[in-house]
């Protein structure tokens, strides 16, 4: 039920609303198409009804919506590409476009399938289907305020050349226009039951909600989801993936099933920070405002909408001077905790979190340029969060879970800082940002995947890793597709001692990334992960792909001389080094040297197999000036890492000394190589330095 209920609150978040300009309706258009007779494949019961009944509620709620059945390929595409041009000729309008019919995935792409369609092979879908992604592509050309995507269409694959259970279902969807929600009837790679009545399971639960008065559309799909969740017992899911963060409301208060286009609510327009008399010209609609500023006063919200609109045209300073008019002192929390997100997210400058500096961004987006011809208008403010917040807590007020949330992200950016000077010790900070995290998460409104990230890394800092594992394990379920999410929850996992599953989400981290430089970054971590924990089967896994896959590179083989070297193999340990500087040469990199030397200063028999090698390679080098230098190095910082913490004796200070004498033959033999004072011999200067301290 938590899950649920976070739902609502998942696309509402403080962020970057959508705001139509001052004084201009909100135009809203649909395109609905329902494919049930299939000439060359199974029909459909559901589909063409489904259709018409979702035109049909789409134009009591003012949507010029267009409504096509049993569409062959020429008019899905004709119609999108109309679609798209309706959208283009009205920048502020929403856009809500649905399908029923038969759906499937080739290839991780997703694809509407037309009456028309006689496909007998997974080839011709290019052809003969209409992709997805030219839907959302069409969407992103037209440049409109928001456009809702409704894909009730993951009914089993009928063709008979993809009966595998890979083909099922949908793909995740791919990329999404700007400010767009994209609603699958159930997850990604799932199957949707038809209904046994008119509509089908999905539709005839998003007919109940869409023309509920007063509901945000968030509000409308999360009771969708939860009536289908309901129905089916857990076996069908709707999935959501959504970049909108604002608040619309479909059907207007009070309005029953449908909303007179003129209406109040219908129009949706922004005015004055000001405001006026309510629905009067120069009145600004709250239709958009998040959910989490319902408590707030009327003039307050004018405000904070204003104030969003600005944020999302980068004017960081005019909505900072609203905000600073609306509220000098500091004394409303609602205000308070929309200075706090400004602040952190549109700053240029930072004074230990007490002072902000804020500036318009210039229309050509040049800042540098506009700074050097001296036409940016740039303003710093003192604010300082920590003492505005226990102002409100000394006069007895009520902290709102939106301002809980505000502060949370606000202490967390100061415990990562850590500026000098600032009013609490870092432990006091800490305390401080959990302890408002806290209370929005018992708010449920730490659904903003940034946010979440936040939260979680706190928790982990102070060692509340099974709370970070669980409130992250959430968000990933609603994100599947950011990996910074997940690399997060993988870290959570491996502080909660939680093997198998970090493992596993590292494994979906590879299956699914694009590039093979970061599935690199991946195996690695997860060699070291599994190394670290005593996994043997899966470590022998992960070195034996690192070791077919990316033959140049020297991470496998450094594992396996770490290995060698913690099982007491002294002769495989030598042999796994010698080959790797053979590969690998210091010369050109120092990372495989660096490795291996790290293996046997942690030797559980001591580091002396680690001296011994660089000894041997000194003797091997003889008339490589460079080699030499860089071996000379390397041995002088190895000596001095065994005996810096030994206790004072003759035998510490002699290794030392050597050490220095190191120093000087590294010195040496880089001057007769050529190298730049920058470079080894700059860092060498400060070796120095800090052994003299």
């Amino acid at each position: 039920m938590r899950r649920l209920i976070a739902f609502f609150f998942l696309i509402a978040v403080i962020a970057l609303p959508l705001c139509a300009q001052q004084n201009e309706a909100l135009n809203r258009i649909a395109l609905v198409i329902g494919n049930s007779n299939y000439e060359g494949t199974a029909k459909l019961k559901n589909p063409v009804n489904d259709a018409q009944d979702i035109g049909d509620t789409l134009t009591s709620l003012g949507f010029d919506a267009e409504v096509l059945t049993d569409a062959d390929l020429y008019s899905m595409e004709d119609s999108v590409l109309r679609f798209r041009d309706k959208l283009a000729k009205s920048p502020n309008s929403v856009g809500f476009f649905y399908y029923a019919g038969h759906g499937v995935q080739s290839g991780g792409e997703n694809y509407l399938i037309p009456v028309d369609a006689r496909l007998n092979s997974e080839s011709m879908l290019r052809t003969r289907a209409v992709p997805l992604q030219f839907v959302l592509d069409s969407l992103s050309e037209a440049r409109n305020k928001l456009n809702i995507i409704v894909l009730d269409a993951c009914r089993d694959n009928p063709f008979s050349w993809a009966r595998s259970s890979s083909s099922r279902g949908l793909a995740v969807v791919g990329q999404l226009p700007p400010a767009s929600i994209v609603v699958y009837s159930t997850s990604a790679g799932k199957v949707a039951q038809d209904g046994t009545d008119r509509n089908g399971m999905f539709t005839e639960e998003l007919l109940k909600h869409l023309p509920t008065p007063g509901l945000d559309i968030t509000e409308v799909l999360r009771r969708t989801g939860e009536g289908v969740q309901a129905k089916t017992d857990g076996a069908q899911i709707p999935a959501i993936y959504s970049q909108f963060f604002g608040f619309l409301r479909l059907a207007g208060e009070g309005e029953g099933g449908g909303l007179a286009q003129d209406s109040a609510a219908q129009s949706t327009t922004y005015g004055s920070a000001q405001g006026g008399t309510q629905g009067a010209p120069g009145d600004a609609s709250l239709d958009y405002l998040p959910a989490f500023f319902d408590e707030a006063p009327r003039n307050t919200k004018l405000a904070i909408a204003k104030a969003e609109e600005l944020t999302w045209d980068e004017k960081w300073l005019s909505a900072w001077r609203l905000l600073e008019k609306t509220d000098p002192n500091d004394r409303d929390p609602y205000i308070l905790a929309e200075k706090i997100r400004t602040a952190l997210d549109g700053n240029s400058y930072t004074d230990n979190y007490r002072g902000f500096s804020f500036y318009d961004t210039p229309p050509d987006g040049d800042v540098d340029k506009a700074r050097a011809d001296g036409t940016i208008d740039e303003e710093y403010f003192d604010f300082d969060p920590h003492a505005a917040v226990q102002v409100l807590l000394d006069r007895g007020l009520d902290i709102p879970p939106v301002l809980a949330l505000a502060l949370g992200d606000f202490y967390y950016s100061v415990y990562n800082d850590n500026p000098e000077g600032f009013s609490l010790s870092q432990d006091e900070v800490l305390e401080e940002g959990l302890r408002w995290f806290d209370v929005a998460n018992e708010n449920y409104i730490v659904v903003d995947t940034t946010s979440v990230v936040h939260y979680a890394e706190l928790l982990m800092k102070a060692g509340r890793n099974t709370d970070a594992v669980a409130i992250l394990s959430d968000q990933v379920e609603w994100e599947p597709d950011d990996r910074y999410l997940r690399q997060t929850f993988v870290d959570a996992l491996v502080r909660a001692v939680q093997i198998d599953e970090a493992l596993s989400q590292l494994d979906m981290l590879i299956a699914n990334t694009g590039s093979k430089e970061e599935a690199l970054d991946y195996y690695k971590q997860a060699a070291q992960i599994a190394f670290d924990n005593r996994k043997s089967t899966q470590l022998e896994h992960y070195l034996a792909a690192l070791e077919k896959d990316y033959p140049d590179d020297w991470f496998g083989p450094a594992m396996r001389h770490r290995l060698a070297v913690n099982t007491g193999d002294k002769l495989r340990a030598q042999k796994i080094a010698e080959d790797l500087l053979t590969r690998f040469p210091p010369s050109v990199s120092t990372d495989a040297l660096e490795s291996i030397l790290t293996n046997w200063l942690l030797d559980p028999a001591g580091p002396s197999a680690g001296l011994s090698f660089l000894d041997s390679s000194i003797l091997a080098a003889k008339g490589k000036p460079r080699e030499l230098g860089i071996f000379y190095l390397y041995r002088a910082l190895y000596r001095y890492f065994t005996v810096e913490k030994d206790p004072a004796s003759k035998a510490r200070d002699a290794a030392i000394q050597r050490s220095f004498e190191d120093l000087d033959s590294a010195e040496k033999y880089f001057r007769q190589a050529g190298e730049p004072e920058d470079g080894m011999l700059e860092s060498i200067k400060h070796i120095r330095e800090e052994w003299g301290k």
